[in-house]
């Protein structure tokens, strides 16, 4: 996964005319709250002026660039560097 700035619709306005670097995602699990949010790499210049979204400094997490060769949390070799990050995700119970 590599971060890249994206172009905002022409509907949103946003100074920098870029959105922030961010990885997205949508949680689901039974009997629980769908939970959608992103987080957002440290340093990243634009991460900490979205006023789309609203960074929260919980959301804002460090990304350990891994040398080419180092394993995968799940075994796997890849060619080239990758990047790890720890960030937990709590789903509040449904009706909560």
């Amino acid at each position: 996964m590599k971060f890249t700035h994206a172009p905002l619709p022409q509907r949103v306005v946003f100074a920098a005319g870029e959105s922030p670097a961010a990885v997205a995602a949508e949680v689901e699990a039974l009997r629980r709250r769908t939970l959608v949010t992103h987080i957002f790499p440290e340093g990243d210049p634009i991460g900490r002026k979205d006023t789309v979204f609203g960074v929260k400094d919980s959301l804002i997490k460090r990304f350990e660039r891994q040398p080419a060769g180092t394993p995968t949390p799940d075994g796997r070799v890849i060619d080239g560097t990758w990047s790890r990050v720890h960030f937990d995700i709590v789903l509040a119970p449904t009706g909560a």
